[in-house]
């Protein structure tokens, strides 16, 4: 594909200012229907941005409405006539919504409805879990079977630490109030917690604050926030993997809390936002502490009040008058329970299918403008992860490919493709991934590569980058282990003639890429993982499946060459990792899966 060096918005002046989809023609069909002029503005892609907080806003969702016109090109891609949808099982608490499209807007008017941008939502079954990479014939062989709801089951049956332990065994116990000690927690929770979930403004903290220390026990939903925050400000200095240290854990404020919030839950009838960001900040204190099924627990509670809070506005979503505390909350509900349902099996609230239809937080404020932009940019590219699990790693039932292929674990959406298809399948979503990276505002895009960053928020940002590069070309990567793993097998016959996989120089370069991307994953992901942060979980189980996969490269003739040295990075993810691997937990699972690994020595070689 060749591109100028200059393109047009695809939103033009008139939809962009008036929150409307438009279809990018000149004129698009709402200015024609509307007989209003249709004027797009012109970016060249090597001037001076203006980093003014309005010209950024309007720059990522200029991004975010790229993702869904790209949909387009994905689903043209694929073999299949549209993206992976749910079953009515999956998504039964949204699919009612959809069937009477009481608010919920239609495709966009004058678009081939064949056309038109689809959602890609995250499928069920799909096969990028962590676990799934257990399965690879020669991994499975080292490690032995591991059933895919491992890591749920081991979460499951974890008991929880301290106080949460026996939440309703005592009486409510009423933490000490020190407006010195709450003042500190704050100022640590504003600067360590805050910025990667900024669902409110510090000023509006401060008016919750003030009315708790006034009232002091007032059991009100701004009372469970505030004793939130004060818990996350104590567990996010805990740097030692204390699991039974009430008060290094912040227990003595998060127990009230939680108590306060879920009363709340069961008792009150009227939708609540408030209601909404306190269980977030409650999903956020369990990420904190690794638990994942947890935190996606009180996301869920949280989307569905979210859900209810839609319904009862009782018109067309896109018109609906969202306030901006209203839409901090959805994109973290959105993120939050994506980034569940892409690592374990876990039911969805329905919220995910409105990713493509809320707009972006718009206003911000001049102290807190660097983290909504980060906020905006972080989940413009969960939208793209989410569009790789369903192009690339939905189940297919069946093989639409007449050459069956080598088995490389759950059968796969990409396995019904040719080589051709999935080269541009993978093509135009690693286009979309450097769009999205290019669209991110020069002063807070974290540079490719390992150098060090100045916060954590643009190592979130860089480590997704990699991420989603990774599990792009994973697919060539797998079939390359896999063919390697059937010519080491004494009963190995060819099974595709001839193997468009067979060390096609193509290929190895795509299974390079995967390789540097694993690799360049792993560096970043030390410095997140050796430290309480929602993505503690996350990060760890990722840093597992990309040493999973390059050991598996590492015993592969063909891919040999392209791993590097890998144990010293084996060794401080280990040393990472062990710091939480609590027994019978899932860090020391992984810890378990990590040790068994031997990679190739290079002095020995």
């Amino acid at each position: 594909m060749n591109y100028t060096r200059k393109r047009a918005l695809l939103a033009c002046d008139f939809c962009r200012h008036r929150k409307r989809r438009c279809d990018g023609k000149k004129p698009c069909s709402t200015c024609r229907d509307s007989n209003a002029d249709c004027v797009y503005k012109e970016l060249p892609f090597d001037r001076v941005e203006d980093a003014s907080p309005t010209a950024v806003i309007d720059r990522l969702a200029r991004i975010e409405s790229l993702l869904e016109h790209q949909s387009q090109q994905i689903n043209q891609l694929s073999t299949r006539s549209s993206p992976i949808s749910y079953p009515t099982s999956q998504a039964d608490y949204f699919s009612a919504y959809q069937q009477q499209s009481d608010y919920v807007p239609s495709t966009s008017a004058g678009i081939d409805p064949q056309l038109d941008s689809p959602q890609f939502l995250i499928p069920k079954g799909h096969a990028t879990l962590p676990i799934t990479l257990l399965s690879l014939p020669k991994v499975r062989d080292l490690l032995g079977e591991y059933p895919r709801d491992y890591f749920f089951d081991i979460e499951e049956k974890f008991p929880l630490p301290g106080l949460l332990g026996s939440l309703y065994d005592n009486p409510l116990v009423w933490p000490s109030l020190d407006p010195n000690t709450l003042d500190a927690l704050t100022e640590n929770y504003f600067r360590n917690v805050h910025p990667h979930h900024p669902l409110f403004t510090p000023n509006m903290f401060k008016t919750w604050q003030d009315q708790l220390i006034q009232e002091r026990d007032m059991e009100e939903i701004g009372t469970s926030i505030c004793f939130c925050v004060y818990a996350l400000g104590t567990v996010c200095l805990d740097q030692d993997g204390n699991y039974d240290n009430d008060e290094a854990l912040g227990l003595h404020f998060f127990q009230p809390a939680l108590r306060i919030m879920i009363h709340k839950l069961v008792w009150e009838f009227r939708p609540s936002i408030g209601l909404c960001q306190a269980l977030l900040l409650a999903a956020s204190y369990f990420a904190h502490l690794g638990r994942p099924l947890h935190s996606w627990k009180m996301a869920q509670f949280s989307s569905r009040i979210f859900l209810n809070l839609v319904e009862s506005r009782k018109q067309h979503l896109s018109n609906a008058d969202f306030e901006e505390v209203e839409l901090r909350t959805f994109w973290q509900c959105f993120t939050v329970e994506c980034d569940r349902i892409a690592e374990l099996d876990v039911p969805r609230s329905g919220i995910e299918p409105l990713g493509d239809r809320m707009r972006l937080p718009h206003n911000t404020d001049p102290a807190d403008n660097e983290n909504i932009i980060y906020f905006i940019a972080e989940h413009a590219i969960r939208r793209l992860l989410n569009r790789i699990h369903n192009s690339l790693y939905g189940p297919e039932i069946q093989q639409t490919n007449p050459n069956p292929l080598i088995p490389t674990g759950p059968n796969q959406a990409w396995q019904s493709l040719g080589l051709q298809k999935l080269l541009a399948l993978s093509a135009e979503l690693n286009r979309q991934l450097e769009e999205w990276y290019i669209s991110t505002p020069d002063y807070l895009r974290p540079p490719k590569g390992t150098v060090q960053l100045p916060n954590d928020r643009a190592r979130v940002l860089r480590l997704r980058y990699y991420a989603a590069k990774h599990i792009i070309h994973r697919p060539f990567l797998l079939q390359t282990i896999s063919r390697g793993f059937e010519g080491q097998s004494p009963s190995s016959s060819s099974v595709l003639s001839p193997d468009p996989y067979n060390e096609s120089p193509v290929v190895l370069e795509k299974c390079e890429t995967c390789i540097e991307s694993c690799v360049t994953y792993l560096y970043n992901a030390v410095d997140m993982i050796g430290k309480r942060s929602p993505y503690l979980w996350t990060f760890s189980q990722s840093c597992m499946a990309c040493l999973v996969l390059l050991w598996a490269a590492d015993n592969t003739p063909a891919l040999h060459s392209y791993v590097p040295n890998m144990q010293p990075i084996q060794n401080m993810v280990l040393a990472k990792l062990r710091k939480w691997a609590i027994d019978e937990s899932s860090f020391a699972a992984e810890v378990h899966i990590i040790e068994q690994l031997p990679f190739s020595d290079p002095m020995e070689a």
